[in-house]
């Protein structure tokens, strides 16, 4: 799904919440628009930051080994 589409159902979602009123279009993408953005930094975030600890990890591990290696 794209991220229209997800932005499409997150406005729908604000729209049944308030009980279908008319002619709040805009005001419900906008909302979904900001919600969604929120939502992808921190997924994108999250992802980083997983990404980044098996590598200092890792950097860690070479460290030690090469520390090892010279004694």
């Amino acid at each position: 799904m794209g991220r229209e589409d997800e932005i499409r159902l997150i406005a729908y979602s604000i729209w049944e919440e308030e009980s279908c009123p008319d002619g709040r279009d805009c005001e419900h993408w906008f909302r979904a628009e900001a919600i969604w953005e929120e939502q992808a930094k921190k997924a994108a975030k999250s992802t980083t930051t997983r990404s980044k600890q098996p590598v200092k990890q890792e950097a860690k591990l070479k460290t030690a080994k090469k520390k090892s290696q010279k004694t």
